[in-house]
């Protein structure tokens, strides 16, 4: 999903889509550098507390420990490490984390996305939707604005939209006869 997608859609629920020309947005422009931080605040909000993003990279570790700034993506939470294809033990830290050996392992992990600008792209799990970050990008440009009803009718429609994306889906297989 492209920043400018999300940016055209929250600029012509705002009423705005006239006021732009949106194949060539102004990047110094206070409106849409506000509208550029909302966006990085619902997308900070999802990674971090709905729908975390998972990556897995091969990392050698010496001394026992593998520097946070030494993993290529911004680390939320460890899922685990393996050596081999066989889980060692690994223990975070402020700055690092633990591992109990030393050699090229592989870490499997959540991470934050990047900051995202005018003309990026956007990492985020296949069940978020265009229209669920433009309603939580528009809930948090209308509270900024003062426009509280506004802000409260996106935020309610955001939220649904989440837990509906964060909706648990199983298979249902039944027994084949169960019903005789």
């Amino acid at each position: 999903m492209r920043v400018e997608e999300i940016l055209t859609e929250v600029l012509v629920r705002l009423g705005d889509r006239d006021k732009y020309d949106i194949s060539n947005l102004p990047s110094n422009d206070d409106e849409i550098n506000t509208i550029i931080k909302c966006i990085n605040m619902i997308i900070s909000e999802i990674a971090s507390d709905y729908l975390p993003i998972e990556f897995k990279e091969n990392v050698i570790v010496e001394n026992g420990a593998i520097p946070y700034d030494s993993l290529s993506k911004r680390l939320i939470n460890l899922k685990k490490i393996t050596k081999n294809h066989s889980k060692i033990g690994a223990k975070m830290y402020p700055n690092e984390i633990l591992v109990e050996e030393n050699g090229e392992v592989c870490v499997e992990y959540l991470y934050m996305p990047d900051e995202v600008k005018l003309s990026g792209d956007i990492e985020l799990s296949p069940r978020v939707t265009l229209m669920l970050i433009v309603n939580g990008v528009l809930g948090e440009y209308c509270l900024l604005q003062g426009r509280y009803e506004d802000a409260m009718l996106y935020d309610k429609r955001y939220r649904e939209m989440l837990k509906i994306a964060c909706r648990a889906t199983k298979e249902i297989i039944l027994k084949h006869g169960w019903w005789h």
